[in-house]
């Protein structure tokens, strides 16, 4: 299968390079990578630069320019339509992630395996340190979206996609990844999780980005409900449930009350964006980067 590969990429000069280097280590047998794509939208910092050094004389990666930031779905639907036909796969991934070397063939081992699959994703494990409180939170978050998709599958930082299935995202979404699901749901497709293919990225370390980035995820979720009448699994509060108490129970004392205080946020966060959806539905498509989650440690 040919694989086109989108890195849609806001100031991401820390970590775009990081990225790159372990998109062309990938390992592959029956997969091959026909193009990468950077979407630089709206950078003040080096992030073009940094990417064209990198795309300097291998011909399948490019580097194209927003000079305007119009949010990550308006980066996508502007790589959709100059994507290269011959492509089978997209993989869409953030630019602050780190992609284990067998990321991108076991993406497209699990299309090859199943035809009625039309969209992936793959497993987050966040290098947060577990031994600090909010480290140990972000680790649960992301352990308890890996429970969660085993059964029911919800996407996360790196997606695949069948290329022939998406033409435009809604650039009133907040959850790209959400509304692609939608739309491959729509096509009588189903969802898939690759729990093996492993992809690193950094949680916030501060207690008020965390709090900001699951409100800002929380009103994109609701709003996708309310606009479109789709319900991403982690809104399955009897699922969440479930999968809190089995985690619940296998945690000691400091992770019992991380994840005390992870529900808690999720709570206060979920009500805070269900309001933020009714109120401001579409609108503000961008944020502040919360910077802590830019410190993706050295391998």
């Amino acid at each position: 299968m040919n694989v086109s590969i989108l890195v849609p990429a806001h100031n991401e000069a820390e970590n775009i390079q990081t990225l790159l280097e372990s998109i062309l280590q990938q390992e592959l047998t029956t997969a091959r990578v026909v193009e990468v794509v950077v979407v630089a939208s709206g950078c003040t910092d080096d992030t073009a630069e940094l990417a064209r050094a990198m795309a300097r004389g291998r011909p399948g990666m490019q580097v194209h320019v927003q000079e305007r930031r119009a949010g990550k779905v308006a980066a996508i639907n502007e790589y959709l339509k100059m994507r290269d036909p011959r492509a089978h796969v997209v993989v869409s991934c953030s630019a602050d992630l780190r992609l284990a070397p067998d990321v991108i063939q076991k993406v497209v081992d699990k299309f090859t395996a199943n035809p009625k699959i039309g969209m992936v994703g793959a497993k987050v494990v966040p290098d947060n340190d577990p031994s600090q409180t909010m480290g140990k939170v972000v680790q649960l978050l992301w352990a308890m979206h890996h429970e969660v998709a085993l059964e029911h599958p919800k996407m996360g930082e790196l997606i695949a996609f069948r290329a022939d299935l998406i033409e435009r995202v809604s650039e009133l979404s907040v959850v790209d990844e959400a509304s692609v699901e939608d739309i491959v749901r729509s096509k009588g497709y189903e969802l898939g999780y690759v729990a093996d293919a492993v992809v690193t990225n950094h949680g916030p370390e501060k207690l008020a980005e965390y709090f900001e980035q699951r409100r800002r995820i929380a009103r994109g979720h609701y709003w996708l409900e309310f606009a479109f009448g789709y319900e991403v699994s982690t809104l399955d509060r009897g699922v969440l449930l479930r999968v809190a108490k089995k985690m619940y129970d296998a945690e000691d004392t400091h992770g019992r009350r991380a994840l005390a205080l992870a529900v808690g946020v999720e709570v206060a966060a979920r009500a805070a964006g269900f309001v933020d959806a009714r109120i401001l539905g579409g609108k503000h498509r961008t944020w502040t980067q919360l910077r802590s989650t830019k410190k993706l440690r050295p391998q």
